[in-house]
């Protein structure tokens, strides 16, 4: 709970409780404790027992680390803990959402995990206590953890695919620079291509901090273009950093889906 506080920084309303938590372990649900000699509990990854689209599953609610700990690849490894004791379960599926602005996120989960993404779902939080959300509408993207998917059993050996883009990839959206914020262009949401890019910005609590509104406009683009996307048969199976002299991009991948495990 300690920890649920001092990542997110909910309010004591918004936090889970560890009546809670105990029982959703006891009917099915998983959680995790990654510990350090003399600091205790630095991370936890919960996942709740699911059964939207029919089939059981998980859908894992919280990963946390804490934040001295970040960058040493806890939160990874306590994934990949994750997935071994739901396959010891019998089980194949876990899903989870994601903040589609949260660069760092979408590498973890499309490219250092393998999951992919169908789709977008819209403020789905509504307004929450968290400093994280910056008071903006909490779109998500849905991830799909397949864990005995090709690329997910590749990624679990190491096997991660190089961080480049087969060709020319045509991108959704065209991204400028305005006072030294990035600034996009109404998604062209009629491009047709085996793959297509969405472009984020990299650093995004920069630009909710210095421009609210110029916030609310990336996420209406970043949403149309997930949504078309996914409506016509896209995935996001990646997310890739492209340096263009002294500016780093964050893109997307998209693949048409049954392309997806590329």
């Amino acid at each position: 709970m300690d920890l649920q506080r001092e990542v997110w920084g909910l309010a004591d309303l918004e936090v889970t409780s560890a009546i809670q938590l105990l029982a959703t372990v006891h009917a099915g649900g998983m959680l995790l404790v990654a510990e350090s000699p003399g600091d205790g509990v630095v991370g936890f990854c919960y996942a709740f027992a699911a059964l939207r689209g029919g089939s059981p599953h998980l859908h894992s609610d919280m990963l946390a680390v804490r934040g001295s700990l970040r960058g040493r690849g806890v939160g990874l490894r306590l994934k990949w803990a994750q997935r071994e004791e739901a396959l010891r379960r019998g089980l194949r599926l876990v899903t989870w959402t994601f903040d589609p602005m949260r660069v760092a996120n979408a590498r973890l989960n499309l490219r250092r995990l393998g999951a992919v993404a169908r789709e977008l779902l819209p403020d789905f939080y509504g307004t929450t206590s968290s400093a994280l959300h910056h008071g903006l509408a909490t779109d998500r993207l849905l991830a799909s953890w397949e864990l005995e998917a090709p690329r997910v059993v590749d990624r679990r050996k190491g096997e991660t695919p190089p961080p480049a883009l087969p060709g020319k990839v045509p991108a959704l959206n065209d991204v400028a620079w305005r006072d030294g914020l990035p600034v996009s262009g109404p998604p062209r949401l009629d491009l047709d291509a085996d793959a297509l890019l969405v472009e984020v910005p990299v650093d995004w609590d920069a630009v909710c901090r210095r421009d609210p509104g110029l916030a609310r406009e990336w996420q209406g683009i970043v949403r149309w273009s997930f949504e078309s996307a996914f409506a016509r048969g896209y995935a996001a199976v990646d997310c890739l950093s492209e340096r263009e002299g002294e500016r780093v991009r964050a893109l997307y991948v998209l693949r048409r889906d049954e392309q997806a495990p590329i």
